[in-house]
């Protein structure tokens, strides 16, 4: 990645700061060294006086109450990009899964 110029970086920085995730999800996800994302965050920010990027939401949680069924184990674990884990019991609905995905994908 030598040679890259500020560009490329600001943009990666912007996108980074866009998803939500920290630097070492975010490196880890794209491919890049975490150190190195949160260096050309701070050379960004010390040149120019900020980063360019599109200002950050609020965080919001969304509350899930899974029915008790005496002890079930997950039968089913999903590992999504962004580093959510979504564990699905034998009897859970592709409606559930359903709402959780659209939940987390609605925070991307």
């Amino acid at each position: 990645m030598a040679g890259e110029t500020r560009g490329i970086w600001a943009a990666r920085v912007a996108r980074w700061q866009r998803s939500g995730l920290t630097a070492t999800a975010f490196a880890a996800r794209e491919g890049l060294n975490a150190g190195t994302l949160s260096y050309w965050k701070r050379k960004l920010r010390q040149a120019d006086g900020r980063v360019s990027t599109v200002a950050t939401r609020p965080m919001s949680f969304v509350e899930l109450v899974a029915p008790v069924r005496g002890g079930a184990e997950a039968r089913v674990e999903i590992v999504l990009p962004a580093g959510y884990r979504v564990r699905l019991s034998e009897g859970a609905s592709g409606a559930t899964l359903r709402t959780v995905l659209d939940v987390l994908e609605a925070r991307r």
